[in-house]
């Protein structure tokens, strides 16, 4: 038999084979399969890191073949980091979503991003946010639009997210 299964873990348990395998046991339970965790073939399709809340976790998609052998797959479904050479570096203008993915894509070719932001942290936005609110001053560096994180760190909650809820 072969399913698919999300777990969700703290980055620490994220190579803890016991906790994994538990959790996914737990997890076909709820479907109404019984299997032992020996009887387990995983094969990790889907990693992604839930950090709101304040709680960050990572959520781990398995492929769970019971009893069975995984069928061979051209590449892994996760990718494999290379190591970034100091020689290759690419300088990336802003720290909204668009230069976070940016460098993340660099890294994953081995290639050393150099982020470089206008604006301040969050946690000094949050002031110069309150100051546009309270009393219409207007920071020239560190507004909605300039800081860490983009333009989408101050959104309405709208914004489209792929967690299963």
């Amino acid at each position: 038999m072969v399913t698919k299964i999300t777990i969700t873990v703290r980055p620490e348990d994220e190579k803890n084979n016991s906790v994994i395998r538990t959790k996914i046991v737990s997890g076909l339970l709820q479907k109404g399969v019984t299997a032992s965790p020996d009887d387990l073939n995983l094969v990790i399709q889907k990693k992604s890191i839930d950090a709101r809340h304040g709680q960050i976790r990572l959520c781990l998609q398995y492929k769970v073949y019971i009893g069975e052998k995984p069928e061979e797959t051209a590449e892994p479904a996760v990718p494999v980091w290379k190591h970034a050479e100091e020689n290759r570096r690419v300088i990336i203008v802003g720290s909204g979503p668009a230069g976070l993915f940016g460098a993340l894509r660099l890294l994953e070719a081995g290639i050393q991003p150099v982020i470089i932001e206008r604006g301040g942290e969050t946690s000094r936005r949050k002031k110069d946010i309150a100051e546009i609110s309270t009393r219409n001053i207007v920071g020239r560096d560190s507004n909605y639009c300039f800081g860490e994180g983009g333009a989408g760190t101050f959104s309405d909650g709208k914004l489209y997210t792929r967690s299963n809820k």
